[in-house]
């Protein structure tokens, strides 16, 4: 018999091109690979791109990574179809004029043209590679090269559209109805799974498919073809993609579970959509609510904000109760999906590659686009059944209108109080709240707000007395905090909602834990006040803090038991030090 060869088992590794680009996770898999060599540009020109995508987007998310390679598309377009690029050399101020020219003959999707902001970020990209490769290789760029500053000034944009109260609410109520849908089908399967006999209200014929399924795909519906039954036989029982929701979650009622917690957290599409699946916390002074954290990479620069909002846990469809339903429905998910995303909470089965996958963004929408069609079916049953309770019929929206709607919302419900608005939207400057209010109900508030100082501004020039009006009714309300208020109307502004509700020493329901830290932080607080009363004005220390010292050191002081006054001096030495008062 003759001898085999030996078996060549040395690595043989791919030389790296430098026209492809690979992006890696942390655990140092190919995340993203882009082929700058296909897109037709000279080869010089295509390596001085690929090495300054490389370098400026190491950090990058995948979305901007993405969307780099798409304008470095649109880039190569233009090359071609003007014959601009015939090397680096040609990469110059001229250079830039022509590619700006052409995006302005560009036609858009209504045949209108692109919009400012579009162009101005196709340039953007360019520029930010031009720019890397200035400060890395300048020598790679022969000619000067030089981008304008705001070349399409956009003045005027375009604000989001707002959604109404009543299509917010019919979205929620839509979400939940498929969301109590798709968890029954769960729990059906649940008990399918946990016994090998009949299951009430089932057919054994659905049994016998789920528990098939389950024990192919591992907990996790797998490829048709591996399924021991046609596809016509699985059709009797609604086919593989309806039995898969008796397994776990599916794409079909992702879309409601995103939507209901979209509208109730008011955040941004992209990091909800990232929620991890250890995203909540017990809140520290409210045994009935729990507190949702998640992350958005753009808050703050060094220092991040936290992205956090709390919940009364006894409602049935509060954002924590869908959040556990979630956990409990990818479990099966979860434990396939890969390292980096097995912490994630929107995971899916993903038809097209096979593999479990945290939902995209353009998937997300599509699904969007499908529950709108769903729900909208429903609504108008329901309408034709039952006028006198009309639902309204949901437009066709993207969920980045959400959170623009809800801040509206509560912009509207505060009678103006911008500042409000930034609380939910965790803002740091006003003036991008004001961009998210922006539209007809900001400019009626505005308009009518402008229109009451008018008329008082006359009356006090004119000498007119004004009309005595009753004090309105007191209003008590809840807060977050664990602590009720006695009258909301009556704060720092009286007849309308006290923007300082429960931040406020004066607030008669202030619950403050008997612990040492707390006691800590009240001492600090009074020696600060004590300290500022020997530097400033007495007249002004009397009026604007005197009444505060007095409540910590009469009203709240008195109540902390003696043996904690030690152990909260000793804590004190590591607080962060209080802002100076004037």
């Amino acid at each position: 018999m003759a001898r085999r060869a030996p078996i060549n088992r040395r690595m043989v590794t791919r030389e790296a091109s430098d026209t492809i680009v690979l992006f890696r996770d942390a655990w140092g898999e190919v995340d993203k690979r882009f082929d700058l060599g296909r897109l037709g540009l000279p080869g010089d020109v295509t390596v001085l791109l690929a090495e300054a995508f490389r370098g400026h987007h190491a950090g990058s998310s995948p979305d901007t990574q993405r969307g780099c390679y798409r304008a470095l598309r649109l880039f190569a377009t233009f090359a071609r179809e003007e014959d601009a690029v015939a090397g680096a050399a040609d990469l110059s101020s001229t250079l830039v004029g022509r590619y700006m020219d052409w995006l302005n003959r560009q036609p858009g999707p209504d045949g209108k043209g692109w919009t400012a902001p579009s162009k101005a970020n196709a340039l953007a990209v360019l520029r930010y590679l031009v720019d890397w490769t200035k400060r890395h290789a300048p020598d790679r760029l022969p000619s000067r090269i030089d981008f304008p500053y705001n070349p399409w000034p956009n003045r005027s944009p375009t604000p989001r559209p707002k959604l109404s109260e009543a299509v917010l609410k019919s979205i929620l109520q839509a979400a939940y109805e498929e969301i109590d849908e798709a968890w029954d089908r769960f729990e059906t399967g649940q008990r399918i799974l946990a016994t090998r006999g009949a299951v009430p209200g089932v057919d054994a014929r659905t049994c016998r498919f789920v528990r098939t399924i389950a024990r192919v795909g591992n907990g996790v519906v797998t490829a048709a073809s591996k399924v021991p039954y046609g596809v016509s036989t699985l059709s009797t029982r609604g086919g593989l993609r309806h039995l898969s929701g008796y397994l776990h979650l599916t794409l079909e009622y992702l879309p409601a579970f995103f939507l209901g917690l979209a509208v109730q957290t008011a955040g941004n599409p992209d990091p909800l959509r990232r929620l991890r699946r250890d995203c909540q916390s017990p809140h520290p002074l409210d045994e009935h609510r729990v507190m949702i954290d998640w992350g958005k990479s753009r808050a703050g620069a060094k220092v991040k904000r936290a992205q956090r909002r709390s919940f009364d846990r006894r409602r049935p469809y509060a954002a924590p109760n869908l959040i556990d339903r979630l956990i409990a429905m990818t479990a099966p998910l979860a434990s396939q999906a890969r390292v980096q995303e097995r912490d994630l909470l929107f995971l899916m089965k993903s038809e097209k590659l096979g593999t479990v996958r945290l939902v995209s963004m353009s998937t997300l929408g599509k699904g969007i686009k499908k529950f709108i069609d769903r729900a909208n079916v429903r609504i108008a049953i329901w309408n034709r059944a039952a006028p006198e309770r009309w639902r309204e019929p949901l437009p066709d929206f993207a969920a980045a209108f959400l959170r623009g709607s809800a801040a509206t919302q509560v912009y509207t419900a505060s009678q103006g109080d911008l500042i409000a608005a930034q609380a939910l939207l965790n803002h740091a400057r006003i003036d991008t709240t004001e961009r998210y209010v922006r539209g007809p109900e900001a400019a009626r508030i505005q308009a009518e707000t402008i229109a009451r100082a008018q008329v008082l501004m006359i009356g006090w020039v004119m000498g007119e007395n004004t009309v005595s009006q009753s004090p309105p009714a007191a209003m008590p309300a809840s807060v977050p905090f664990g602590h009720d208020c006695l009258n909301l109307l009556d704060g720092d502004r009286p007849g309308r909602p006290c923007s300082r509700l429960g931040a406020c020493l004066r607030c008669p329901g202030l619950v403050i834990p008997l612990d040492a830290e707390h006691l800590a932080r009240i001492l600090q607080a009074i020696a600060a006040l004590e300290e500022a009363r020997r530097r400033i004005d007495p007249t002004r220390w009397a009026l604007i803090y005197a009444e505060s010292h007095r409540i910590l050191t009469g009203d709240i002081l008195p109540d902390f038991p003696g043996e904690l006054h030690d152990a909260a001096r000793a804590i004190m030495a590591g607080l962060p030090a209080l802002p100076v008062l004037e």
